[in-house]
């Protein structure tokens, strides 16, 4: 079986944050040392009446809003690029300091366009550590790109990412 350090569940719809966490919770449980980081929403409120985007770091549960108030009628992203680089800052920190697998909430517009996580997925490479993200239709051919030969995908079942999970832990222990 070939090694692929890097994978992403494929999702369309459901809580793949929620689905990450207990992944993750799983994970630090077995004795597993899981960084990186799932998203949340915060209520709806403000001028644009859009709910606030939060990343919450797994191994320190440190929260950082990464949406910024664009107001009221804006249709643009709404992501925060600077506040998405302190966070990713603060998880390579956490990264250096070890780390067993790098969760990330997801593969998306940011990663596809050379921005986002994707500096902090390859400093985890370097490091030969296993990153798990999450990726939709839009940006799986941006996805296949990026990760190439050493990627694999994912269905949004925790047997078959635990398995890749179990797959890489005895890859590493044979290695």
């Amino acid at each position: 079986m070939t090694f692929t350090p890097l994978a992403a569940i494929r999702f369309d719809h459901g809580d793949i944050d929620g689905f990450l966490a207990g992944i993750a919770n799983s994970l630090a449980a077995s004795g597993m040392r899981v960084r990186g980081a799932v998203q949340s929403r915060g209520a709806v409120g403000g001028e644009c009446r859009c709910a606030d985007m939060d990343l919450t770091t797994l191994y320190s549960n440190k929260t950082f809003r990464i949406s910024q108030p664009l107001g009221n009628g804006s249709r643009g992203c709404r992501l925060d690029p600077g506040a998405l680089a302190i966070c990713s800052s603060f998880i390579a920190s956490e990264l250096h300091a070890g780390a067993d697998l790098l969760i990330l909430n997801r593969f998306g517009r940011g990663e596809s366009e050379g921005r986002g996580f994707r500096d902090l997925i390859g400093a985890a490479i370097a490091l030969e550590v296993p990153v798990l993200t999450a990726v939709r239709p839009t940006y799986a051919d941006s996805w296949a790109h990026f990760g190439g030969d050493i990627a694999c995908d994912l269905p949004m079942q925790t047997d078959a990412v635990l398995g890749w999970v179990n797959r890489l832990e005895r890859s590493r222990h044979a290695a």
